[in-house]
């Protein structure tokens, strides 16, 4: 069922859209009422934690990789690519992950190795 108001739809107190007569909303376009941003403007201010070279572990797995890129998804969040090659940090393509990277990791989903 489409929604057709916005009113209680996650706590009118706390959110509203930036968009209020638009029949789609994206989430990260919602307004913090405590902030007066969007959730993308809140994403886009935080920084990379993780540095370039690092060593870091994937949540989960066994998986040791280097984090060779800093990236952002749609809604602005801190995104990681990896690599097996530490020296592999020039982006070939802009816009593109090289061959050899693994991408779209969150800083929740990496633990740093400390050698």
């Amino acid at each position: 069922m489409p929604i057709t108001s916005w009113k209680g739809v996650l706590g009118e107190d706390e959110y509203r859209p930036k968009y209020p007569d638009s029949p789609f909303i994206h989430i990260a376009d919602l307004v913090n009422h405590q902030t007066g941003k969007t959730f993308r403007e809140e994403n886009a201010e935080k920084k990379h934690a993780i540095p370039i070279g690092a060593l870091v572990e994937v949540v989960g797995t066994d998986a040791r990789l280097f984090v060779v890129h800093h990236g952002r998804d749609c809604d602005m969040t801190p995104l990681y690519e990896l690599c097996a090659d530490k020296d592999d940090i020039e982006q070939r393509e802009p816009g593109f992950r090289n061959r050899g990277w693994v991408g779209g990791y969150s800083e929740d989903s990496l633990a740093i190795i400390h050698v």
